[in-house]
């Protein structure tokens, strides 16, 4: 007979707890593919004692009037975001996807907290890591939930998106993805929720991005409904142009 854990604390309290019990093995695993990450990892582990520190002190969730949050979860995802350029040069598939959790579990923790993210494109990077990944519709939709929250936490500073000229921006990628996923899991409502962002988020690129959806959806094996989806929009901004 299994014996069950009692849990103690809220749902952020405990996911917070639950990045920290697994820090060590993560820890180990970077530094095995560059020791040059050290401190970077020593800095991660402060940073995530401080955020359970807070989480104890203020609850799981929550908006914090707590001056130099955003500057604490800002270097959090800077350290992170070496370690995940360092997996992406060792080519450890373990590290690569270990660095996603962390950077998602911190992004979540700032989205629980109603803390500013900055840099985003760290997390930018794991949420595609964690979709590309992803191989059934149920691991999907948690993707696609998951950027559905980055993007409306992150709207307030990026919708404005002034940096068109750059195909990288976090805002363009977020959209992509967040469409591109919902095509994925093969579900209307989804699909239809992320055109109509897509749409909203970037009128200069969605002919073409439906054009080359299009290309894509008439290969064997893409569910039909979804490629009239697809095939609709695309007529709509092809006429409109």
């Amino acid at each position: 007979m299994e014996i069950k854990k009692i849990g103690f604390g809220d749902e952020g309290q405990v996911a917070t707890a639950d990045l920290l019990a697994r820090l060590p093995t993560f820890q180990a695993r970077a530094l095995a593919a560059s020791p040059a990450l050290s401190p970077h990892l020593d800095r991660t582990r402060r940073g995530l004692d401080t955020l359970q520190a807070l989480d104890r002190q203020h609850g799981g969730s929550g908006p914090l009037a707590v001056e130099g949050v955003e500057e604490l979860v800002s270097a959090i995802l800077t350290d992170l975001a070496h370690v995940e350029a360092a997996a992406s040069r060792s080519n450890d598939g373990a590290l690569v996807a270990g660095v996603a959790d962390f950077l998602l579990g911190v992004a979540l923790w700032a989205i629980r907290h109603e803390v500013a993210l900055d840099p985003v494109e760290p997390v930018v990077n794991a949420l595609a890591h964690r979709a590309n990944a992803a191989r059934s519709r149920q691991e999907l939709a948690a993707v696609f939930g998951l950027t559905q929250g980055l993007i409306a936490h992150v709207a307030p500073r990026l919708e404005a998106d002034l940096e068109r000229s750059n195909p990288e921006r976090p805002w363009r990628i977020l959209h992509a993805n967040l469409a591109i996923t919902a095509i994925r899991t093969e579900d209307p409502a989804l699909v239809d929720f992320a055109f109509d962002a897509l749409d909203r988020a970037l009128p200069d690129e969605r002919a073409a991005f439906y054009a080359e959806a299009l290309a894509r959806a008439l290969a064997p094996g893409i569910d039909a409904e979804v490629r009239e989806r697809i095939r609709a929009r695309h007529l709509k901004w092809t006429a409109a142009r």
